[in-house]
């Protein structure tokens, strides 16, 4: 072989090697726009799915509430205590934040303050213990003095939650077929 049919053959070998990464290119340029465009489908079908869910469990919290408050309508009884008056969802809120209490039963000189939740978390307990009742005696001062009792009621809870509430005092309302069962054996007042 010649020089000249050597340089000539590298030559060619380049430029079939140039043809064949320009297709390699083009390939892989289709095969990434159809995984982009497989991954944007199953993103929109992943949002729709969770728009879906999320109403869901919106829908089954509100059931929570509409149980748990028509119960407490009838029977304006918790910890042991008899209420007079009932207020449900009960909100303040201003630019510095907000804060609503599901059910609030009231008799002149005590509070009993019921949140409401399908599934309670442990972390739940201590927010409400002590952040939201915080909120509670910024926002409410008109209850100064009364004493405050605290309860969760849900349809789910787990051993963790059941030792926090024990821990901070608050009663747990369970359903228990048409009515509820109350736990408030470790109930505190909170001045």
């Amino acid at each position: 072989m010649t020089d000249e049919e050597f340089k000539s053959s590298i030559a060619n070998s380049i430029a079939s090697l140039a043809a064949e990464n320009k297709e390699t290119e083009r390939v892989l340029k289709e095969m990434f726009a159809e995984t982009d465009r497989k991954i944007d489908k199953v993103s929109k079908q992943i949002d729709s799915v969770s728009k879906q869910m999320g109403g869901i469990n919106e829908n089954i919290g509100y059931h929570a509430e509409q149980f748990f408050q028509n119960v407490f309508a009838d029977n304006k009884v918790f910890g042991g205590i008899k209420y007079d008056d009932i207020i449900l969802n009960m909100k303040y809120g201003d630019k510095t934040g907000e804060v609503e209490f599901d059910i609030v039963l009231e008799n002149g000189n005590t509070l009993a303050l019921i949140e409401v939740k399908n599934r309670i978390h442990p972390d739940f307990v201590k927010k409400l213990a002590e952040e939201r009742m915080s909120k509670f005696r910024k926002y409410f001062p008109m209850y100064k003095g009364y004493d405050v009792y605290l309860g969760i009621a849900g349809f789910s809870f787990d051993k963790a939650v059941l030792e926090e509430a024990k821990k901070y005092g608050v009663g747990i309302i369970k359903q228990v077929g048409d009515g509820i069962e109350v736990n408030a054996k470790d109930l505190r007042a909170y001045h």
